[in-house]
């Protein structure tokens, strides 16, 4: 296999996975195409098994180790998504997963990792969690999966892209939420494959802009003043040996800020006009948009990434002030 990725390994990853996933709807939008004056599709990852775009990712990875190591286990760090996926690959393919999660993780969340049968520790922060993960996966020789630095994640990120392909071969512009880049640098790669004038946009909240900061500069640089967003599957802090950084820095075409108040209009208005409960992550595209207008974007695919929250503190975010 190359060590660069390519277009034919998301289209293995999807063969692989395509048993365990939905091919998930890209809904042409009425009211966001009339803002717009184009068309504007939601590509409804929060239809998603699990209610996210992450055991896409998961899937492939526990699929490829286990075709050489079948009793291989598997451990990650998460805020919480990230472990639903992997929860839900392990079950699924019958593998174990150990997940470790911050003790103040989102009780929707943590009853679908549950659900699926794995093991759960608690820590005070992710950074802790990581930690502990990386030394438990290094003692016990389980397979150590980040939700981003991982080649197979990137992968799997990608068959997002190829179905928005196929859906809307005319897609001119995409927009994304990004956190450490994985699901970005795959679909980036399958997009620009297709077609190099796609126009593919990263979202990040202002507060914690690791990403967008590192492709303004066009290399790693240190970020100070991070603050936590409501988004906290998205602007994450970063290894500097970040595997998709390569592929965000040569594919994506520029990076929009949101804030926290942004995130929650989107919030309020995806209930509102499509009847769907969006987590804070998954609002960023549509935050993104308001602020790209009057600009000229063509036909729009924005990725909604997942549903996961739990409704009080749905409730919470969207009330208004």
């Amino acid at each position: 296999m190359s060590t660069d990725l390519l277009p034919s390994h998301v289209f293995a990853a999807r063969r692989g996975i395509a048993p365990y996933i939905r091919h998930t709807p890209l809904e042409h939008n009425s009211s966001l195409s009339k803002l717009a004056d184009s068309p504007v599709f939601l590509k409804l990852e929060n239809l998603q098994v699990t209610g996210s775009f992450k055991p896409r990712g998961s899937l492939h990875k526990v699929l490829s180790v286990r075709a050489s190591q079948p009793h291989a286990e598997f451990i990650a760090p998460t805020a919480g998504g990230h472990g639903i996926g992997l929860a839900y690959a392990a079950a699924t393919l019958g593998a174990r997963a150990h997940i470790y999660l911050p003790r103040s993780a989102d009780p929707d969340k943590l009853r679908l990792i549950q659900d699926y049968g794995a093991r759960i520790e608690y820590f005070d922060s992710v950074p802790q969690a990581r930690e502990a993960a990386r030394r438990v996966a290094s003692e016990q020789g389980y397979t150590f999966l980040s939700a981003y630095n991982d080649r197979h994640m990137m992968e799997g990120g990608g068959t997002v892209a190829l179905e928005i392909l196929e859906d809307c071969p005319h897609v001119e512009t995409v927009l994304v939420g990004v956190g450490g880049g994985g699901l970005l640098a795959g679909m980036g790669v399958v997009l620009k494959a297709a077609n190099p004038r796609i126009r593919l946009i990263g979202v990040q909240p202002e507060s914690s802009a690791v990403l967008a900061q590192w492709h303004r500069a066009g290399q790693p640089v240190d970020v100070h003043d991070l603050r936590p967003s409501i988004a906290e599957g998205i602007g994450a802090q970063v290894e500097r040996d970040l595997l998709p950084w390569p592929y965000l820095q040569r594919l994506v075409d520029e990076f929009v800020l949101v804030s926290d108040d942004e995130l929650r209009e989107a919030m309020r208005w995806c209930v509102a006009d499509t009847k769907y409960v969006i987590e804070p992550s998954a609002a960023a595209g549509l935050a993104a948009l308001r602020k790209l207008l009057p600009r000229s974007l063509g036909p729009t695919a924005i990725v909604l990434t997942g549903r996961n929250v739990s409704w009080r503190r749905f409730e919470d975010l969207v009330r208004p002030s």
